[in-house]
């Protein structure tokens, strides 16, 4: 009963603390279990959010970053694309998506390593931002050391570089991944669909549910595959009964048709 308490009230911490990781484990599952049927949904907010993204980096560049509020317009625009050009937003969710769900695996093996001798990096967020910081210091990895971290880093720098060139070539991966899949959503139509938010969902739900309670390399992996493969198997179950229940209705349809033609 202790530990049952204890553990909710690590959970209540964790949302308290972050209220946006519920919207997220939501978001997952909707992808997870239904990722077919909401795609016309996640596609207007996917390109909405490029949209809003465009349109605040235009306002940052003509000056007028504090009428960011004016980015909806785009946001909303390139949102009503992504409903109404079908194929080109297909593309676009699916390679996002599927670069989303690659890098976070990536980020996740990642921090596992790092977290084996450097207890300074708390969390997956520390350590992307840090190859952000490393970024913007031109690759300078001390200088984005000091910055996120602190003073300390001399022990830590040869673990790092390690864990930067992989979190950097598991970047690399997600974009080509993404590249592929956006591209065979657009061969194959619904079931990559289903593939991608699948796994889109899945590593969604594991990634944030991680964050309430920390899980080894191992059982990370084995539960994400596992959700994926039920997530996977019950969309194209719920897909196979959907067209059954078409086609029995269009068989329905035709033989009226042809009752009322004979007559």
């Amino acid at each position: 009963m202790e530990e049952i308490e204890e553990y909710w009230n690590h959970i209540v911490a964790v949302v308290t603390e972050s209220p946006t990781i519920v919207v997220y484990l939501i978001a997952g599952l909707l992808l997870l279990f239904a990722g077919l049927y909401v795609f016309k949904g996640v596609q207007f907010v996917v390109c909405a959010v490029i949209g809003g993204l465009i349109g605040m980096a235009v306002l940052d560049v003509t000056g007028h970053g504090d009428l960011y509020y004016f980015a909806a317009i785009p946001a909303l625009i390139f949102g009503i694309i992504g409903v109404w050009k079908y194929k080109i937003a297909l593309y676009i969710a699916g390679s996002l998506c599927t670069f989303v769900a690659v890098a976070l695996w990536f980020l996740k093996r990642a921090y596992a390593e790092v977290r084996e001798s450097v207890a300074a990096i708390p969390d997956t967020d520390t350590l992307l931002r840090l190859w952000i910081e490393q970024v913007k210091e031109k690759g300078d990895l001390s200088a984005a050391v000091r910055i996120v971290i602190g003073e300390q880093t001399t022990q830590i720098l040869d673990k790092l570089k390690e864990v930067m060139q992989l979190l950097e070539r598991g970047l690399l991966i997600a974009f080509l991944a993404g590249i592929v899949i956006g591209v065979l959503a657009l061969i194959l139509g619904d079931y990559i669909i289903i593939m991608f938010t699948a796994a889109s969902g899945a590593m969604l739900v594991m990634s944030m549910a991680d964050r309430f309670y920390e899980l080894d390399t191992k059982t990370y992996n084995i539960a994400l595959a596992g959700l994926a493969g039920i997530g996977l198997l019950l969309q194209c179950l719920h897909k196979w009964d959907r067209r059954n229940v078409k086609r029995e209705r269009r068989e329905t349809k035709e033989r009226r048709e042809k009752r009322e033609r004979r007559r």
